[in-house]
């Protein structure tokens, strides 16, 4: 763990509409620690801006409590950032004003701010002309410029292009490097919410339901739902039909296609195999032995650089991954057969409702 919590919320809810017919968001337990990243995933709709609205204390007349353990204060950057009339600089000095802050001290940070979000430039630009990714800076400069103990984020990189969100990810990445505030931020693409994750909350329909270390989560969701919300796209219902020589788990999926997994299931409990793309390993059946079984390539999809491959192993759809333009990626085409290759440490077994 990066530190102590600087935010903890316990008991947390927040009721819209009437009770059983509304939207209910209800968290048991989460922290914040000082100096690590935490990224909510959920679908649209999943409460992530409320969670986010809550944290900051912007939920009036719920329940649970939201305590924070900082002296320094609370930022939330909503996902559409609003400027005021007048220049960058202008926008980036606002929030000191009536904090106190004296006028030497608030020029010097709001500098500091222009500075680390290379901004410097447009200082004097009038905020109305300036494109998405550029007030996605200035806002970003507006939360440090108070020097925030804690920063929530709300889809912070959501419609910029690759190259913008790549930039700015690096520069908000120093910047909690050098000012060791914690941050909280809700995504619904799993891949801009990874560049900067330590640790991962999965919230589905108002509730949590897994927060833990990033590669656990990845590796390990608590359930199908999360592990849609993941990547682990390969999701295979079936029952454990016996024990391997080693103690393992054996699944079968269909007739004649059986899995094998590391995992403490019992015998007959039925179970959903999780396995991610990238762990499905294939083969043109150039004399390797398969380790579960041979498929037939359906169809890929490319977006020149990974080519998606989608996958009939006896009824049975799965979904890898391949490098666009080499090897195999270049060469596989629809109805080709391949041997498949998965390993039992990666076939991860969650028990059906």
């Amino acid at each position: 763990m990066s530190g102590q919590p600087v935010l903890t919320a316990r008991g947390l809810r927040v009721v819209r509409g009437e009770p059983g017919r509304g939207f209910t968001l209800a968290v048991d337990a989460l922290d914040l620690h000082a100096g690590e990243v935490l990224a909510v995933i959920g679908a649209n709709g999943a409460g992530k801006t409320t969670l986010l609205r809550a944290l900051a204390g912007l939920e009036p007349g719920g329940g649970g409590r939201v305590q924070r353990a900082t002296d320094r204060p609370v930022a939330l950057v909503f996902q559409r950032p609003v400027m005021l009339a007048g220049s960058v600089a202008f926008n980036v000095r606002a929030p000191l004003w009536g904090a106190g802050v004296p006028r030497a001290e608030a020029a010097r940070r709001a500098s500091a701010a222009l500075t680390r979000f290379r901004l410097e430039a447009l200082a004097g630009r009038n905020a109305s002309t300036l494109s998405g990714g550029e007030m996605r800076r200035v806002a970003l400069a507006q939360a440090f410029v108070r020097e925030p103990g804690v920063l929530l984020l709300d889809e912070p990189f959501d419609d910029l292009d690759v190259g913008t969100r790549e930039a700015l990810t690096l520069d908000l990445r120093s910047a909690l490097r050098d000012t060791g505030a914690a941050l909280g931020l809700v995504s619904h693409d799993l891949g801009q919410a990874l560049g900067l994750a330590e640790r991962i909350a999965v919230l589905v329909a108002g509730r949590l339901v897994q927060v833990g270390p990033r590669e656990q989560v990845l590796r390990r969701p608590a359930t199908p739902e999360a592990a849609r919300l993941v990547g682990m796209s390969n999701l295979l219902p079936g029952r454990v039909v016996a024990r391997g020589d080693e103690g393992q788990a054996v699944v079968e999926i269909a007739p004649g296609v059986r899995l094998s997994s590391v995992s403490s299931a019992p015998v007959g409990a039925s179970v959903v195999a999780g396995i991610r793309p990238e762990d499905v390993k294939i083969d043109v059946g150039r004399g390797a032995t398969p380790i579960v079984g041979k498929g037939r390539l359906l169809h890929t999809l490319s977006d020149g650089a990974l080519v998606t491959l989608q996958i009939d192993w006896g009824g049975v759809p799965l979904r890898t991954f391949l490098i666009a333009g080499r090897g195999l990626g270049h060469t596989l085409r629809p109805g080709d057969p391949v041997s498949l290759a998965i390993r039992a440490a990666d076939v991860h077994l969650m028990l059906e409702a």
